[in-house]
């Protein structure tokens, strides 16, 4: 957790500060990246940087809450289901395609949540991903219980195996396609979707006939 010092300050200048972290691990990796260089593109001393975070780990991770939260609140329009009614294998898939449109003006964010998942912090890739995951198990379950009340997720397995199910296939899948996007040179969120779209929904159609209520 950051100090009540970093709590304290106006939410643009917590965000100088985030996306300034963003853009230094992403160039420089964790062990390289200069909290000093941090603190120059906020536009702050570096000396501050400790009066906001006990240390480099900590900044770090909370780097990686505050730009989940950023796009969670930014992108809700594409996380939440708001057509309680809606078949849920459905809105997975016509949301797909517009949620990546769309985090394409959050590159930079993108990208680091994908260098996350990835691995490329394997310094601290156990909390960090421990943080990701906790996330997107709130998510998921949410999800199962609209499914199950609407009808189109099966009502006879438990939220949490549907979930562990949801995660285990879409975790394996995510990581497939960025490694192949990187094989190729490129970024996920710069690749045409075209290009993933048949894997997106075989990996759709594999939760449908595995859970699927209808």
């Amino acid at each position: 957790m950051p100090k009540d010092t970093f709590n304290h300050l106006s939410e643009e200048k917590k965000e100088k500060i985030m996306r300034a972290s963003i853009h230094e691990f992403n160039e420089h990796g964790f062990e390289k990246g200069n909290v000093g260089e941090i603190a120059r593109q906020a536009g702050i001393a570096k000396g501050s940087m400790y009066q906001y975070f006990e240390n480099k780990s900590e900044l770090f991770l909370d780097t990686v809450k505050w730009a989940m939260g950023f796009l969670e609140m930014n992108f809700s329009k594409f996380i939440t289901i708001q057509d309680k009614t809606m078949d849920i294998f459905d809105y997975l898939y016509q949301n797909a395609k517009a949620a990546t449109f769309q985090m394409r003006e959050e590159r930079g964010l993108a990208v680091f949540i994908q260098n996350v998942f990835l691995g490329k912090f394997r310094e601290l890739s156990d909390e960090t991903m421990d943080y990701m995951l906790k996330m997107s198990d709130e998510y998921i379950l949410n999800m199962i219980r609209v499914g199950k009340e609407n009808g189109s997720v099966r009502k006879d397995i438990d939220d949490n195996i549907l979930s562990l199910f949801v995660i285990g296939v879409s975790y394996k899948i995510k990581e497939y396609l960025m490694k192949k996007a990187r094989n190729n040179g490129q970024d996920i969120i710069d690749e045409d979707y075209e290009v993933y779209e048949n894997e997106i929904k075989a990996m759709i159609e594999l939760l449908k006939h595995g859970m699927g209520g209808k």
